[in-house]
């Protein structure tokens, strides 16, 4: 599933609109838009998110927004068992299509801004996380920078 970020969404979209901090031009964008449904409590998160920390696909959060409806803060009513990882290039490389395929294969969603070279990764709480890691092994670290925002997995 892909989620587009860069500019600012329509709020007759299909996500939240998250208003990022941008320190130093970091993240690269002021708004994150992140797919939910509402449900009883408050609104659970559909897809991984590019640059909101602490936040996993399936987790129900309650949202303060600013007038204009960005969401401003927010808080866990329920975090779900998903963790999820965020891959940066650093370097020009083809390696994170091959290993974003593979992640796929063994039932991971992603999430992308391809234009930016930057990924989010939806690992389930069923798939196990010595997998993921076998598959980031793969990765040269200089060129691509790996982060775990939001790490719910059991340890083994």
């Amino acid at each position: 599933m892909m989620n587009e970020v860069g500019s600012i969404p329509s709020f007759l979209g299909e996500g939240l609109c998250f208003a990022l901090d941008v320190d130093d031009g970091w993240p690269p964008v002021a708004v994150e838009e992140v797919p939910h449904e509402k449900v009883s409590g408050g609104f659970r998160i559909l897809t991984a998110p590019l640059f909101v920390r602490d936040l996993s696909v399936g987790d129900i959060i309650l949202v303060e927004r600013d007038e204009m409806g960005y969401v401003t803060s927010w808080s866990h009513v329920s975090r779900s068992g998903h963790t999820t990882i965020w891959l940066m290039c650093l370097q020009q490389t083809s390696a994170t299509a091959g290993i974003l395929d593979d992640l796929r294969e063994i039932g991971c969603d992603t999430v992308s801004a391809a234009q930016l070279g930057i990924y989010a990764v939806d690992v389930p709480p069923a798939i196990s996380m010595e997998r993921v890691d076998a598959l980031l092994d793969g990765l040269n670290e200089e060129q691509v920078a790996v982060a775990f925002p939001s790490f719910r997995h059991e340890e083994v």
